[in-house]
């Protein structure tokens, strides 16, 4: 059985769920409507979960504000312009063809699929043996030599699929300049 209330937390009125539970602790998550779920063990009191809702206030509202941002980005992906991103995939195909004959004269094969999508915790990725790139949609309003960065990032993992040495000079050989643009697109850097 469980029971709902509104308590302030960090300034804000927030949404909890309560359930007693065979559990040894308290255990909060927050869900992607924002609101929290905590489960807790039978002899904890109400008063006593939200205490510990309100003492964790600013580690709960950086999580609902981070599902917030995540469902916005979602949602701006479903509804986004079909257009920039049929652009966007032409400008890594672009790109990939750009770079290609550097990667195919020391043995790498084209890739066999590029996949777009609404990835978060990363801009791309390679996975080598299947010969499939993933980019993420966060790089479409990027500046073309950003996008160029991660497009050679990825192309250089068919060579080295791990971050040596080795890795970074591969990277290098092609651009450069790519710590500068790493930089930039990690936001940790101005651009020239």
């Amino acid at each position: 059985m469980s029971t709902t209330r509104i308590i302030d937390v960090g300034g804000r009125a927030v949404i909890v769920e309560f359930e007693r539970k065979r559990v040894k602790n308290i255990n909060v998550r927050v869900r992607r409507d924002g609101s929290l779920y905590a489960s807790m063990p039978y002899w904890v009191s109400y008063a006593e979960a939200e205490r510990f809702i309100i003492s964790k206030a600013s580690f709960f509202i950086k999580a609902i504000d981070e599902v917030a941002k995540r469902r916005e980005d979602e949602d701006n992906w479903k509804n986004a312009d079909k257009e920039s991103v049929e652009r966007f995939k032409t400008l890594i195909v672009e790109l990939i063809d750009l770079h290609m004959p550097f990667f195919a004269a020391r043995g790498v094969s084209r890739p066999v699929k590029i996949v777009i999508g609404n990835y978060r915790s990363f801009w791309g990725e390679c996975m080598d043996r299947r010969g499939i790139l993933k980019f993420s949609t966060r790089l479409v309003d990027k500046d073309r030599e950003l996008v160029e960065y991660v497009v050679v990032h990825e192309l250089s993992h068919f060579l080295v699929p791990n971050h040596s040495e080795a890795f970074w000079n591969t990277v290098a050989a092609v651009l450069p300049d790519y710590k500068t643009r790493r930089k930039i697109l990690n936001g940790k850097g101005t651009k020239r």
